[in-house]
């Protein structure tokens, strides 16, 4: 994926957009962390989205930038109404797979296809891997591991209390439930923020600006899934990244396989504070 030179942003397209991912953050960001007083956040957030979209609809309707709108403000309503935290339980298991699955991905790749008349891009493969992008993988990693052991053992050391396990009984269906939830979620993430929003973001900014917005709408999500205190800035740095990646890559493939290694570090970090000397066997 590269800057379509021809790819102009007016200034009220701007300030729909700046007015969305505003919204996000109120709405979703801090969804579940605390208000202002007697007022929740996502009270401030819902008058954004009404903006956002208004100026679409009054400046920019001819175009497909209202429909993108319409885009964002579904994403965020369908997550304002899901449980979203590191709960296992079936129930949880259900609503997320239902409202994440369906409701983020296959509504919005049908109104994208049939609706916007501008299909989603699902760009899995872009030709073979370079040697920069073999490299990238075990650098990544390492990388990622001493951040991520920082972040939990000093950064926030009470950061594995968002993905609650057993201190007593059986562990291994709850550290499989684990395993296979943190996986889920990084391909979500990537087909969400990045097949989804950046890509529809992409069509109407330059990388730049689109990569932004999309790391905001990444970062929201994830800091009211787990990742507070200074979550925010580490998955803010890493939504960039992936932004970037696959700019550069335009393969989904490569920054699943890059979100994957890093949620296997994460799994690690979680299930070793929860069993300190990592003392749990998963058969």
């Amino acid at each position: 994926m590269t800057d379509n030179p021809l790819v102009t942003a007016t200034a009220p397209k701007r300030t729909s957009l700046w007015l969305m991912a505003a919204a996000m953050v109120f709405i979703i960001g801090l969804k579940s962390h605390g208000s202002l007083g007697p007022v929740p956040w996502h009270f401030f957030g819902w008058p954004l989205m009404a903006a956002g979209m208004g100026v679409a609809w009054i400046r920019e309707r001819e175009g497909t930038w209202w429909k993108t709108t319409v885009m964002l403000a579904y994403l965020i309503v369908v997550l304002f109404f899901t449980r979203i935290d590191g709960d296992t339980g079936d129930a949880h298991v259900l609503e997320l797979a239902l409202a994440l699955g369906i409701g983020v991905l296959l509504v919005p790749a049908l109104l994208a296809k049939y609706w916007m008349k501008a299909p989603l891009d699902y760009s899995w493969f872009q030709g073979r891997w370079t040697l920069k992008m073999w490299l990238w993988l075990p650098l990544g990693f390492v990388l990622a591991f001493g951040f991520m052991w920082f972040y939990f053992n000093i950064l926030t050391p009470t950061l594995h209390h968002s993905w609650p396990l057993p201190l007593e009984g059986p562990r291994t269906e709850a550290l499989w439930r684990l395993f296979w939830g943190c996986n889920f979620i990084g391909v979500w993430d990537e087909l969400a923020f990045i097949n989804l929003v950046f890509v529809l973001l992409s069509r109407h900014f330059r990388f730049g600006e689109a990569n932004l917005a999309q790391a905001v709408f990444f970062t929201s999500f994830l800091h009211e899934m787990a990742f507070v205190g200074w979550g925010p800035v580490v998955i803010f740095g890493f939504a960039m990244i992936q932004g970037y990646t696959y700019k550069k890559t335009g393969s989904l493939f490569y920054i699943v396989v890059l979100h994957l290694m890093i949620d296997s570090i994460l799994f690690y970090m979680i299930a070793n504070q929860w069993y300190p000397g990592w003392g749990w066997h998963p058969w």
